[in-house]
């Protein structure tokens, strides 16, 4: 309860304009109940010209909540939607509050693009996602929110965070992506080319290929061996030779 006797309107007016001049995320607005403070502080000042900064500072910090959540009585609208209950996503609990300041760095590890969604809002919808979903924070919850910084933070897979930001994937369907969903799609490409060439080795039968008795195998060291060749590297490069031994089975590149 602020008392107006302890006023000191000097330390006020320099306090606001410094609040002012700071991008206060929705999250240390949450956290720290700031609104609430000052909102006070509109009510208990006498000075008009505080009075208007004070409404002018909570009037922007009403902006960064979602339209549905700000209510259509006047009377009631600053106070309430500055409260730490009127966003879904709201949680007290330091461990949460942590993984949505860490998922806030890796999102903005380089410059937010213009018109992208609010990076502290977005965080706290992934990281809510995942604790309904996982209902705790031990170490399933761990893990899924360290595979979202990692990811976000890869600076070979930009897309991933650009989608993020501009809404082309939602929070929500962040939360629950794989690790293959999430890896960029030069990887997804490099991913399948690899399975391709394991599929293509694993239809090398016992009598396919060339029979060499000039190649020892590396397991059983009988010269009993097939080898075939093929190109798992771009055009220009050479064939890779694939050797299966006809005695023990053992199979291996050369």
């Amino acid at each position: 309860m602020i008392n107006k006797s302890e006023i000191n309107e000097s330390i006020a007016r320099t306090l606001l304009v410094r609040l002012e001049e700071l991008h206060v995320p929705l999250m240390v607005l949450q956290r720290t109940g700031i609104g609430k403070t000052v909102n006070e502080l509109r009510r208990t000042i006498t000075n008009e010209n505080l009075a208007t900064m004070t409404k002018n500072l909570l009037k922007n910090w009403k902006k960064l909540l979602p339209n549905s959540f700000v209510k259509d009585n006047k009377s009631t609208t600053t106070q309430s939607t500055i409260s730490n209950s009127n966003v879904p996503w709201y949680t007290a609990d330091n461990a949460r509050l942590k993984s949505r300041e860490l998922l806030v760095s890796a999102l903005s590890i380089n410059a937010i693009p213009e018109g992208s969604s609010d990076p502290e809002e977005l965080c706290a919808r992934i990281e809510d996602a995942i604790f309904k979903e996982i209902k705790d924070t031990k170490i399933q919850y761990g893990r899924r929110i360290r595979s979202r910084i990692f990811n976000l933070r890869d600076t070979k897979n930009p897309d991933l965070r650009t989608k993020v930001l501009a809404g082309i994937i939602t929070p929500e369907q962040l939360a629950v992506m794989t690790t293959q969903e999430m890896i960029s799609d030069t990887l997804k490409k490099e991913c399948d080319k690899l399975k391709e060439i394991t599929h293509r080795e694993s239809l090398l039968g016992v009598d396919d290929g060339i029979g060499c008795d000039l190649i020892q195998c590396e397991q059983c060291k009988k010269n009993n061996c097939s080898y075939s060749e093929l190109q798992t590297l771009s055009g220009d490069e050479p064939m890779t030779l694939f050797v299966l031994c006809r005695n023990c089975g053992h199979r291996w590149r050369g």
